[in-house]
């Protein structure tokens, strides 16, 4: 099928405004994105119609259906994901189960479910159920279709099917352009439109930056419903918990401590690793290569850091800034926090599973950071500053190709993302890949702050 054909139309009378919602360049919320591409990118966008001005002459899908499914997606013309399983959703209680097994960054295998509701949104990932912190939630899917127009037939699964599209622009600030083209195959049993597939393209440019991303649907058994069970959409008791404190690993270091080495990647407004998200080298280049664009690189640092933690590892907590305020939330606050890198590991994200293929991310709160007088354990306290060792501007990555490392390999375990990285930490040398040590005085002073802090 030659989907160009379903592409190359605008309905000059149909204007469609969607809210689309920045991106976000915290590790937590670039995870989600890249996670649930096709699945939050439909919901939180493309349902959100504000405008229609056009009468609608296309299908209308039921907005209350259950259907067996598989989904992919992909990022700059990468792929990211492909899922299958379930997909349940009911518009009258506002409210969307998935329950997707399949692949994160071919060949990972995880199990990942989704619970989107009017008002909040949990994802459950390999045993890991937490909130999405966003203000888009539920929404209906196929709300667009009535006002896209008919482009053509063809088959699929060799069911006769006609082909429909929706070019619509999504408003964004001056100097930014996006919009999304959305296409659906579909036919007509018993009066009812049935979807057989959905292509849904977003393609974002402010200034020099363009992304683009995919999403690919295939329903196989979408069933209109009238009324589901109300139980089918309780949401388990462990994605609600307030205080999901889990349980600790045990230590494989003799004394269950560990000293090592962390990288940060941030904004100049970090002053200390306190409620940050930390990772090693290969969990910080997957979440730079992940989606940093030029601009966010350009305009953020990477810091390398000496440091001691408490190695019997809680589950890994989400830092994010909140009203200029750095907090972490849905984890064990009282330890420090391990997964394997965006939780791709089994059992519970890699809490306690070492896979050094896939790199490391840590959680450090502040409420049990040791000042520079306590030894892990004295009073609770879980990690101590030992040292600050270097940071480099984002600039001086960009200048030393880290952008076309990541797509040179955007995979894991990102070798020549890596190696920047690590060549601009080991020197300053230009020809060596160096880059120069440019702490700023704010953050020299709250680099020495952090060691003392409690």
């Amino acid at each position: 099928l030659d989907q160009s054909t379903c592409q190359k139309e605008t309905h000059s009378q149909t204007h469609l405004l969607f809210r689309f919602e920045s991106i976000m360049t915290t590790r937590t919320s670039v995870l989600l994105l890249l996670l649930l591409l096709g699945v939050l990118w439909n919901t939180f966008s493309y349902s959100e119609a504000l405008v229609f001005t056009s009468v609608p002459n296309g299908p209308k899908i039921a907005a209350t259906f259950a259907s067996t499914m598989h989904m992919d997606s992909g990022f700059n013309g990468v792929p990211t994901s492909n899922y299958s399983g379930e997909m349940f959703n009911d518009d009258n209680a506002k409210a969307t189960n998935y329950f997707l097994l399949g692949h994160f960054y071919p060949p990972l295998v995880q199990n990942m479910n989704l619970y989107l509701r009017e008002n909040h949104t949990f994802y459950e990932l390999n045993g890991i159920c937490r909130g999405i912190p966003s203000s888009q939630h539920y929404g209906d899917i196929f709300a667009w279709t009535p006002y896209s127009h008919h482009v053509g037939s063809s088959e699929v699964r060799g069911i006769p099917c006609d082909i429909f599209n929706l070019v619509a622009p999504i408003p964004e600030p001056q100097g930014i352009k996006a919009f999304s083209n959305l296409t659906v195959w579909s036919h007509m049993v018993n009066g009812a439109a049935i979807p057989l597939q959905m292509d849904i393209l977003v393609d974002y440019t402010e200034g020099s930056t363009h992304f683009s991303s995919y999403s690919h649907y295939d329903f196989f058994t979408f069933t209109p419903v009238t009324n589901f069970p109300s139980q089918l959409f309780d949401i388990p008791t462990k994605c609600t918990a307030t205080d999901p404190v889990g349980f600790l690993c045990n230590s494989t270091d003799p004394d269950g401590t560990r000293r090592m080495s962390v990288y940060n990647f941030h904004n100049a407004g970090v002053k200390s690793l306190a409620n940050q998200n930390i990772a090693d080298v290969i969990g910080d280049a997957f979440y730079i290569c992940a989606l940093t664009t030029a601009n966010v690189l350009e305009s953020y640092y990477l810091s390398l850091w000496d440091i001691t933690v408490n190695s019997t590892y809680g589950q890994y907590a989400l830092c994010n800034e909140v009203k200029g305020q750095w907090i972490c939330t849905g984890g064990n606050l009282d330890t420090v926090g391990r997964e394997a890198t965006a939780g791709l590991a089994h059992p519970s994200g890699g809490q306690c599973v070492t896979r050094p293929e896939l790199g490391e991310w840590f959680s450090l709160p502040e409420q049990c950071q040791c000042d520079s007088t306590q030894s892990i354990g004295n009073n609770g306290c879980a990690w101590r500053v030992e040292k600050p060792i270097k940071t480099v501007s984002g600039a001086c990555l960009a200048a030393n190709g880290l952008l076309d490392a990541c797509m040179k390999q955007n995979a894991f375990p990102f070798s020549y993302a890596t190696a920047v990285m690590e060549r601009a930490m080991n020197s300053t040398d230009p020809s060596e890949g160096g880059c120069p040590n440019v702490i700023p005085s704010s953050a020299s002073a709250s680099a020495s702050a952090s060691a003392s802090a409690s």
